[in-house]
């Protein structure tokens, strides 16, 4: 149900399947016979001529392009329809949005304005409810663009993350800045790293290291469990 996409295959009878199905199914799904090994050498370089609608025209996308184009067109195409990014990382959360990637900001600032942040603003925060309270995640909106930012407690470590949500290959083309530092503005620490997509696994995101590491003790020796402590966001473009 798919755009066929080089190398093309066929079964014994001829009929042609693609390699994005052929590693699902062990037989032809027309016939029931065997795959052979043949390639439909005509069919592929028809394929290299042909251009195809974006997937998300049923959304209002109007681009038409040759199937090399398309996969990195449909990565960043603004009609590309996105759940909402807030039940992905809350708990329980109930949100049944789902609507276009310039349609994110509008949703999230209506439906979920007890996560929004305004990047550079100062918060203060319980350690304890930093760690372990979902809701201390928080949503930024700066140059146009949408960032969620993750604090998250394993295993003695803490770590903070900053994910892009749009094109993955424009998440590099951010770097973020976290701040933690005490009442009384004596003590601190920072931590910078480059912004990650929105699409990866957090959990891989922690274990390649590609975030804000800290040991819990580093972090809680800026407070107690009864005092706060100051967080500062700032997310600027690389090179800046």
């Amino acid at each position: 149900m798919e755009y066929m996409r080089p190398p093309i295959r066929m079964c014994v009878n001829g009929h042609s399947i693609c390699n994005i199905c052929r590693p699902k199914l062990d037989d032809c799904p027309i016939c029931r016979r065997q795959f052979l090994k043949t390639r439909n050498v005509g069919l592929e370089k028809l394929v290299q001529e042909v251009k195809y609608p974006c997937t998300y025209r049923q959304f209002g996308c109007e681009e038409v392009l040759v199937h090399d184009k398309l996969d990195e067109h449909q990565a960043k195409c603004l009609y590309r329809q996105l759940k909402c990014p807030a039940a992905r990382y809350i708990s329980g959360m109930q949100c049944d949005w789902m609507g276009k990637y310039i349609e994110v900001k509008n949703h999230l600032m209506e439906n979920h304005p007890e996560m929004c942040l305004d990047c550079g603003e100062v918060e203060l925060r319980p350690f304890l409810l930093l760690c372990f309270h979902a809701w201390c995640n928080k949503f930024v909106f700066i140059y146009d663009e949408v960032f969620f930012r993750l604090f998250c407690e394993r295993n003695g470590m803490f770590y903070v993350v900053v994910l892009y949500i749009g094109p993955p290959k424009n998440a590099a083309k951010y770097k973020y800045k976290v701040e933690f530092v005490n009442k009384d503005d004596t003590e601190g620490v920072t931590v910078m790293h480059l912004s990650r997509s929105f699409d990866e696994n957090v959990d891989d995101i922690f274990r390649s290291g590609n975030c804000g590491k800290l040991h819990c003790d580093v972090v809680r020796r800026l407070t107690t469990q009864k005092d706060y402590i100051k967080l500062k966001l700032e997310i600027l473009k690389v090179g800046n």
